[in-house]
């Protein structure tokens, strides 16, 4: 095997670490979410890489003997998708549970975004509507299904949870339009500029709950524990997991890099059998088995063929300005 062919397969295991992650982040954030309230806990989290993140971005352009530089256009949409992820994703998700439950979550707020994100980019031209895609998309979607089914929080649909349903499809529509923004900035930028640009937005749009809600008798109260979580959501789960995920998104597109959301649920069980001792059902490990193949369909096909090599000098051309 070539050594090109080697690193097309980079960004898929990528994502397959930024999977992991996440799904080791869900179990704790059930951990901290004991203690922490969501919105201080997300505000501190992303206020808690700026130091770190602007720190490093300023040595990656010295050592490249590069000018920060972003057009005004572009600075908008990075900060607004920061925002777009803190509050209209983050904060949106927390709210949207209080009316629904964690497995219409897992369907409704994060398993409809690569649907909806193929609809754009097929209006976009970026996408083939292949027999691949129309498998492996309602696969996924299904395997999501069997997954978080069965108990009383299983999945299901019906008027008392109507309410939080229709918030969690709006969590999906805004994933998948910070997926879409923001594979068109990280062909423009170094990621070391966008992600914190975009933690930037983010910690200060947070800012007001955490003055708001957090005062020092309140840090003093949370465990060890209660700050490990944090501190691992946000040095791993954020820092290392945003930088792999924008990293791969810019070498896969948006509509690939969307569809690897179906294996949160499959890592997020494995993360509660193995660091909370949550029992894997037969339904999970068949839906985990759909998840897999479903996922083979999609990053089998032929995506991102359109306006690609376009994109790729206009990438080469901007980090030179």
């Amino acid at each position: 095997m070539s050594s090109e062919r080697i690193r097309s397969f980079y960004p898929h295991v990528g994502f397959v670490i930024v999977y992991i992650l996440w799904g080791i982040n869900l179990a704790s954030l059930k951990i901290g979410g004991r203690e922490w309230d969501s919105l201080v806990f997300n505000g501190l989290r992303f206020a808690s890489m700026i130091p770190i993140l602007w720190v490093y971005t300023y040595f990656y352009y010295r050592s490249h003997t590069l000018k920060i530089h972003i057009a005004r256009r572009d600075l908008l949409l990075v900060c607004a998708l920061g925002i777009l992820n803190a509050i209209g994703m983050e904060a949106l998700l927390q709210y949207a549970l209080q009316f629904s439950n964690s497995a219409n979550g897992a369907v409704l707020g994060r398993g409809f975004m690569p649907v909806i994100t193929v609809l754009i980019s097929l209006m976009a031209g970026q996408v083939k509507l292949t027999w691949r895609v129309m498998l492996g998309i309602p696969l996924a979607l299904c395997s999501v299904v069997i997954i978080v089914s069965g108990g009383a929080e299983g999945f299901h649909l019906g008027g008392a949870t109507l309410r939080g349903d229709i918030l969690l499809l709006m969590r999906s529509v805004m994933g998948a339009i910070y997926l879409i923004g923001m594979n068109r900035l990280v062909r423009r930028y170094p990621l070391p500029l966008l992600i914190s640009l975009e933690m930037t937005a983010g910690a200060v749009s947070l800012l007001p709950f955490v003055l708001l809600r957090a005062d020092m008798s309140y840090y003093a109260a949370i465990s060890s524990t209660g700050w490990m979580s944090l501190i691992y959501t946000s040095l791993l789960a954020t820092a290392v997991g945003f930088a792999l995920h924008n990293w791969s998104l810019a070498k896969l597109g948006p509509f690939k890099s969307s569809a690897y959301g179906y294996l949160l649920p499959v890592t997020a069980a494995l993360a509660g059998f193995f660091i909370l001792g949550e029992s894997i059902t037969l339904n999970q490990c068949m839906g985990g088995i759909g998840v897999l193949a479903a996922m083979y369909l999609v990053q089998r096909n032929p995506t991102q063929t359109v306006k690609r090599s376009n994109l790729s000098r206009t990438s080469g051309k901007s980090l030179t300005e």
